[in-house]
């Protein structure tokens, strides 16, 4: 006999303590996105700047996206750790957010300051 495949459980209903951790988590994650905007268009300036005084811009491009993939991987295995799959995905987002806080604001202060 082939048993019945398992249905996944419910999710759990939606009460004021899951919406709060949801509403820090968008502020959490709110800054580090609006400076990794910001970064993302200075090097597409100075990449047209670049391409402009008759330079390649693909090595400057390529570096770019390199630097974030590897943020992006790294981040992937943080959230896909063992210690933190005890966390709701909403949590592990906070978490995340406050890791990854520090980085970008920091580099862009550093370029603007500069």
């Amino acid at each position: 006999m082939i048993p019945a495949p398992l249905a996944p459980d419910p999710a759990p209903p939606a009460g004021p303590a899951r919406t709060r951790l949801v509403v820090l988590t968008a502020l959490i994650w709110c800054v580090p996105l609006a400076a990794l905007g910001m970064l993302g268009f200075l090097v597409l300036m100075a990449a047209l700047w670049g391409a402009a005084s008759g330079e390649s811009p693909a090595v400057f491009l390529l570096g770019s996206a390199g630097v974030v993939a590897a943020g992006v991987a790294v981040l992937t295995a943080l959230y896909r750790a063992p210690f933190l799959r005890g966390m709701s995905p909403t949590g592990r987002f906070a978490l995340l957010g406050v890791v990854v806080w520090p980085f970008p604001v920091v580099v862009l202060a550093g370029v603007l300051h500069g």
